[in-house]
């Protein structure tokens, strides 16, 4: 059984080492690591070519999923994970997983996070809530992408990644995989998604996430009272946090490390 690890990166070389050393640290033998970088300007292509194991290219790209879609074309592996360049696997991750995938039947496999709050240092552990097309309609936030891998050839079964998507390529992929074959809930923790500032989830995109959560769940046909359920809930999250950025800022509230709440691209 053969591993590929799909990282995707843009401008990034701050965290991209750590990312590259928790894969390698894995400790198995079947593991290639593939890096999509944008076309970075950054020192990630100087650390990238410092590790020759690695396959990598760096270019401009038309955005995440698309990175994926090159990385899952360069992939020879059996089973398939995608980590972002700013989050990194935790030791012995990748053992626990295979154990699992030596079942055939097993297609996918999703285990627990921790989130890490770069602002306050704070790790707080994840428990990766159960998948199942009726649990993503309801609740798109259940997505955790960095716990995740798949068998290769479900992946391309399923279409991989949609470009269209620049916020929640990774909620619509489950909404696809997750109608052919429920994924297996693996509790163990198995890696660290980062909280920076300069990540794409947040408040100031998610108006667009709403709207192309809207699109996934109009094309699957979802009930449309849960699709009115998401909408109220995305701009009462958005004005929650509105409201508490505003607090921090008048110095009403201190800032606390965020929940891992929001789903789509919770990386770079």
């Amino acid at each position: 059984m053969k591993f590929s690890i799909i990282t995707p990166s843009f401008a990034q070389g701050q965290y991209v080492r750590q990312n590259i050393e928790s894969v390698l640290s894995q400790g198995i033998g079947e593991l290639e690591h593939i890096v999509v970088d944008g076309g970075s300007k950054d020192e990630t292509v100087e650390i990238l070519r410092s590790y020759p194991h690695l396959k990598w290219v760096s270019e401009k790209d038309e955005g995440q999923a698309d990175a994926l879609s090159k990385g899952l074309r360069m992939a020879t592996g059996d089973i398939v994970g995608w980590i972002n360049s700013d989050d990194y696997y935790l030791e012995g991750a990748l053992k626990k997983v295979a154990e699992l995938f030596a079942d055939p039947a097993i297609q996918w496999v999703i285990g627990d996070i921790s989130v890490f709050d770069e602002a306050s240092g704070e790790f707080i552990a994840s428990t990766s809530p159960e998948i199942s097309w009726d649990a993503l309609q309801r609740n798109p936030d259940i997505v955790r992408q960095q716990g995740a891998f798949f068998r290769r050839d479900f992946l391309l079964q399923a279409g991989g990644w949609n470009k269209e998507f620049y916020m929640v390529m990774d909620f619509d992929l489950w909404t696809r995989l997750a109608k052919r074959s429920k994924p297996v809930m693996l509790r163990e923790q198995l890696a660290v998604f980062r909280i920076q500032k300069n990540q794409k989830s947040g408040l100031a995109n998610l108006h667009r996430q709403t709207n192309e959560i809207t699109r996934v769940l109009k094309r699957e046909k979802a009930d449309p009272v849960n699709i009115l359920g998401l909408r109220i809930k995305k701009e009462w999250q958005w004005l929650k946090g509105t409201t508490k950025v505003q607090l921090i800022r008048a110095g009403l509230l201190t800032k606390k490390a965020p929940s891992p709440s929001l789903s789509g691209s919770q990386g770079s």
